[in-house]
Order: C-alpha cells, then sequence, then structure tokens
C-alpha cells in the first residue's frame, strides 16, 4: 500500500510539471511541420502558440508569423505582422537555432530582405544647436531620426503638407514651425509616409505640449551701486599730513549704499521686433482657443515655408523633450514653463 504522505508529495512535484507546456514542444512541433511543408498547420500552430510563449520566445514567434503568411501566400497579414515585429524589436534579429537547416536558410533569407527593405523610423529625438542657451524659445522645432532604409516620403503637420522627396538611408532632419500658442496643453500630429516597392506606411509623431503657468514672486530687481559713493551726505571727513603729504584721510557717509530701482524687461519672443510699436498680428496664436490655435498652423505653415532657409547648425545635441520659459508682453506678471514631447505611435500599413 501507498504512503499516503509520499503520494501527496510526490503529485505536488509532478504538478506543476505536468500543468507548464513543455519549452520545446511548439519549437519542435513547428519544425517537424515547415520540414514537411505543412505551412497552413504551421501558421495555425504560431497563431495559437504566439500569445503563450514565454517572453524569451516571444521573439523567434513573432518573426516566423510574417514568414508563414509569407508561405501562405496572404500579402496583407504578412505586412502587418512584419510592420508589428519593428515595432517592437527594430533592426534585432533573433538566432532560430532551433529550425532545420533546410528552413532556418529561408527565414534568414527572407528576414535579410525585409531588413534591407523596411523603412524603419528609430532614435528619435530633437535636436538642439549646440550653441543654442539653456531654456530658451526655439526658432524651429528640429526633429532627428534614423532610417533603416531608403524610402520616398511625405511629411504632414496636423493634415497640412510640408515637404516630400526622396529619403536615403541614414540620419535625418526634419524642421518645422513653433506655434506660439501657450494657453494651455495641447498635441500637434506629426504624419511621416514611408514608400517603399515592398510597403508604404505611416508614422504618426504626436508633439505634446505642456504648460504650467507661474507667477513672478518680484518682478523688479534692486541693484545696489557699490563703486561710486553717494552725492551730499557727508557727516565728517578727518585727513592727516605731514607737512604737505596727505597720509590719512577717512570720510564718514550718512548712506554708505543708495538703491537704484531699475525695471528689467522680459524677454522678446521670437520673431517680434521692439523697436516697433507692437501689431496685433504680431502673436498669432495669443487668446484664441485651442480648436482656433491648431485650425491656424495651416496658415502658420504657409507663412514658414515662405521664409528663406535657414542656415544648418554645425553640431546638434539630442535630447528626448525642449524645456523653455515663455513671457508674455501682455501679461508681465506671469510666466510660462513649456514642455515639448516627442510620443511616437505605431506604425501603420495603407492600401497603398
Amino acid at each position: 500500500m501507498i504512503n499516503k504522505k509520499r503520494f501527496f508529495g510526490l503529485l505536488l512535484v509532478l504538478l506543476p510539471l505536468i500543468s507548464l507546456p513543455l519549452q520545446a514542444d511548439w519549437k519542435f512541433e513547428l519544425n517537424q511541420l515547415l520540414k514537411q511543408n505543412e505551412h497552413q498547420q504551421a501558421l495555425n500552430l504560431i497563431e495559437i502558440t504566439i500569445n503563450q510563449v514565454e517572453k524569451s520566445e516571444r521573439q523567434e514567434a513573432l518573426a516566423l508569423l510574417p514568414f508563414l503568411y509569407f508561405k501562405n501566400n496572404l500579402p496583407e497579414e504578412e505586412k502587418k505582422a512584419v510592420i508589428n515585429y519593428f515595432e517592437e524589436f527594430g533592426q534585432d534579429q533573433p538566432l532560430f537555432e532551433f529550425l532545420d537547416f533546410s528552413i532556418f536558410d529561408q527565414v534568414i533569407e527572407y528576414w535579410g530582405k525585409w531588413r534591407e527593405e523596411y523603412p524603419l523610423l528609430s532614435n528619435l529625438n530633437f535636436l538642439i544647436p549646440a550653441t543654442a542657451q539653456e531654456r530658451t524659445i526655439p526658432e524651429t522645432l528640429r526633429v532627428g531620426f534614423d532610417l533603416s532604409a531608403e524610402a520616398y516620403y511625405k511629411i504632414q503637420l496636423e493634415g497640412t503638407p510640408l515637404e516630400g522627396g526622396l529619403w536615403s538611408r541614414g540620419a535625418h532632419l526634419v524642421q518645422l514651425p513653433l506655434p506660439l500658442y501657450f494657453d494651455q496643453p495641447y498635441s500637434l500630429n506629426l504624419d511621416i509616409y514611408l514608400k517603399t516597392s515592398r510597403l508604404t506606411i505611416k508614422k504618426r509623431i504626436i508633439l505634446e505640449f505642456r504648460i504650467e503657468k507661474k507667477n513672478w514672486s518680484n518682478q523688479d530687481l534692486l541693484v545696489q551701486r557699490q563703486d561710486s559713493p553717494p552725492v551730499k551726505n557727508i557727516e565728517g571727513e578727518v585727513a592727516l599730513y605731514i607737512g604737505e603729504t596727505l597720509i590719512y584721510k577717512a570720510t564718514k557717509y550718512l548712506q554708505s549704499q543708495i538703491p537704484v530701482k531699475l525695471y528689467i524687461p522680459p524677454p522678446n519672443p521670437p520673431g517680434t521686433k521692439p523697436y516697433l510699436i507692437p501689431q496685433k498680428d504680431q502673436y498669432p496664436m495669443h487668446s484664441v482657443s485651442i480648436i482656433d490655435a491648431v485650425g491656424a498652423i495651416a496658415k502658420l505653415i504657409k507663412d514658414w515655408k515662405k521664409k528663406p532657409p535657414e542656415q544648418t547648425p554645425a553640431s546638434f545635441i539630442k535630447k528626448s523633450e525642449i524645456n523653455f520659459v515663455y513671457l508674455n508682453p501682455e501679461k508681465q506678471e506671469s510666466r510660462t514653463e513649456v514642455t515639448i514631447k516627442l510620443n511616437p505611435q505605431k506604425a501603420e500599413l495603407l492600401p497603398y
């Protein structure tokens, strides 16, 4: 007769092993199906398995999914799966060590072509001129990134076209106008369309404007004059001479320092002309609603594109966000701290 304590102890050891799927099971079965060219069954297996595998195996499963869509002649599903993989893992490629050599070569060749031709946008940052002062209002927003493949491109800001053409593989820079609207938080959609011989995608980057208003604790500054002696406030003076030579002199003043009250005006926003009378259209996005402000972006872009191209600075500093203080000349008692961040979204497959 089996000892009950021993039986239950053995059961506690075996239950976890029975309930957990064997790590190599899906790989072994998938490999066998692929060797037999059972691509439909292999696809069914990977679609069922992909949400159940461990995190360490998820990359291999996601990489095999578009390959199996390709083998089953499902181009739309294949492209979407390719986008999902690149969005999550970038250019990193798994080893596929469990695959048979005949299958391994096919998978490596398949992904080699996609890695050469997929326009992956990565390393996204603001580019700040190295000579720019900290926390100053930028005249232009510069967004830099790396592109993994040659692609035709089109750029839109809030639906308004900015530019288009052909980008080569490598680093690129997009320059955007900065709306002078800092009344409350808002966001702008920057859409980058990329087209290659194999697919067309839209990569949306959301520019998030975070606004925080603060009041000045002291608008005026008192500057003490240290070098100039006060005038007409001498209480007494003592001088010591030997013959006609002055040996010592001491002067006592009623007040040793005179405070001078100076008003220091806030800096002017970029593009303004402080030597002229302010015009109504000098601040095109002041005291308007967010809808009006975002709607005015089309006119802002149109005017911005008319300006002569700026000379590109020699060197940049990469930053994930931009911070500066905005001082409204109409409300000099308060200041606005502005933070601009980049929020990239998942690329979207387009039907053309």
